[in-house]
């Protein structure tokens, strides 16, 4: 996993920027997080348009979710993280120290 931005206080409050590079890198960010942290993350949404004559066409956009994690779950035999939680931020079209 590479570490791409740390930002910590000496209360040990704050944030980091994480790429994972491996499957394996699911786990040690499972084993990061807490209910109550904070967590952005990239994604694609399908988004559907209708025209006046009826038509429908679709298009992929891509949003940046901000959640207050509920629940995490880690299944180990497709190496995923699954997080629960409420989008606590507007989307965001990237992450503003990621942008190169």
């Amino acid at each position: 996993m590479k570490l791409l931005h740390k930002d910590i206080e000496k209360d040990n409050a704050g944030q980091v920027t994480l790429m994972p590079e491996e499957a394996e890198d699911m786990w040690h960010t499972y084993n990061l997080l807490q209910i109550g942290d904070s967590l952005m993350a990239s994604t694609i949404r399908k988004v559907q348009t209708e025209s006046s004559t009826g038509s429908v066409g679709s298009s992929r956009v891509r949003t940046t979710l901000c959640v207050c994690v509920d629940t995490i779950d880690f299944d180990s035999q497709a190496c995923q993280l699954r997080v629960k939680g409420t989008n606590i931020q507007e989307n965001h079209a990237q992450f503003p120290h990621l942008s190169s």
